[in-house]
């Protein structure tokens, strides 16, 4: 009776153990694409600056993700331009694609002088970008989902 207890017991356990091990390495999340699709300048002081990121994702998954935080980095003209975490609290359709914003303010002073006139309309321009980070998801035993990218974008002004 023991062994069969044992047996049942290895018969329960182990596929769950082997589920758990391949959702939390992110094997049955396939990696979404994310694209920066747009940046725009949205205020300019002295103080600072206020820029929204725009992002395009495809979810290539036949279930919805429920995105919990964004974690990103981007850069423009390879030079360091915004990174951070923030709230998610949106949804990609399965199979589908959705987009999403970010506010980010900048500091003038830190900022690359060359970035600064490309944001300033001054030396409107097609830039160069990189974007990689994380989704952080509303799917119990799943790490975080990795997204990297990278191609060209015109800068807007407001």
């Amino acid at each position: 009776m023991m062994k069969y207890r044992v047996l049942l017991i290895a018969i329960v356990i182990l596929p769950v153990l082997t589920l758990s091990g391949c959702a939390s390495s992110g094997h049955l999340v396939r990696q979404p694409t994310v694209q920066l699709s747009g940046v725009e300048m949205t205020r300019l002081k002295l103080s600072g600056q206020t820029c929204r990121l725009s992002f395009a994702v495809s979810n290539p998954n036949p279930f919805p993700l429920s995105i919990n935080s964004v974690r990103y980095h981007v850069q423009l003209s390879e030079q360091r331009f915004a990174s951070g975490e923030t709230p998610g609290n949106f949804s990609i359709p399965a199979e589908s694609d959705g987009r999403f914003d970010i506010s980010v303010d900048l500091d003038i002073m830190k900022t690359a002088p060359r970035l600064t006139n490309v944001l300033r309309g001054i030396a409107r321009e097609s830039v160069t970008y990189e974007l990689n980070g994380t989704f952080s998801l509303d799917m119990p035993l799943v790490k975080s989902v990795p997204f990297s990218t990278s191609g060209v974008i015109t800068i807007a002004s407001n």
